[in-house]
């Protein structure tokens, strides 16, 4: 390479990292030269010694940057299903309404659906009415966690779940003092709330 061109070098990392982020893969050599406006060859030596400097890893035509590293692409497919009351339990037909991409890096992995929070039963762990609720789905869950729940009557909320002592038995509890606890023969836990998701 009879000049290295330090400004041609920074455009050629920036394109592999926006090429990786937008598409999720690397571009080819052959790509590279097409969008610098080089020839292919000139492109694999301007690689070579990007990787000689240490701007980016080349090996086995294999390229890399610092920031591509540290990126976490993948994503966990999760269904939004309709609203989940807040107040008191209420059926409601779980159609899904959409498919959202959920980044692994911040929501994690496993089985996740997405609920609309409705009512205000729930404002004082800060659920509010029209939230978006990630739910992790289980049939298991801790004294503590916010869970979805069926009632005896096959019914859904979102409430936290708690144990009494005294009647030895677990019960719903609304996270507002103007709602009551809710006490069922047959607890069912149909999933557990992971993160929510509002507007500001």
């Amino acid at each position: 390479m009879r000049s290295k061109n330090t400004e041609l070098m920074n455009k050629i990392k920036t394109y592999i990292e926006d090429c990786f982020e937008n598409n999720h893969r690397m571009p080819t050599v052959r790509e590279i030269a097409k969008e610098m406006n080089i020839a292919v060859s000139c492109a694999h030596r301007y690689l070579v010694e990007m990787a000689d400097r240490e701007i980016i890893s080349y090996v086995n035509g294999k390229m890399s940057t610092d920031k591509i590293d540290k990126m976490d692409l993948r994503t966990n497919n999760a269904a939004l299903v309709g609203s989940i009351p807040c107040g008191t339990p209420d059926e409601r037909e779980a159609l899904v309404e959409d498919y959202m991409q959920l980044p692994v890096s911040i929501f994690g992995k496993g089985n996740l659906y997405i609920l609309h929070a409705d009512g205000d039963s729930m404002i004082d762990v800060g659920i509010n009415d029209g939230d978006l609720v990630v739910i992790k789905k289980q049939d298991y869950s801790n004294v503590g966690q916010i869970v979805v729940a069926l009632d005896d009557n096959n019914c859904n909320t979102l409430k936290t779940l708690a144990f009494d002592k005294d009647k030895k038995c677990y019960y719903l509890h609304p996270e507002n003092e103007n709602y009551d606890d809710i006490y069922v023969a047959g607890l069912s836990i149909q999933g557990v709330a992971q993160h929510i998701i509002k507007k500001l």
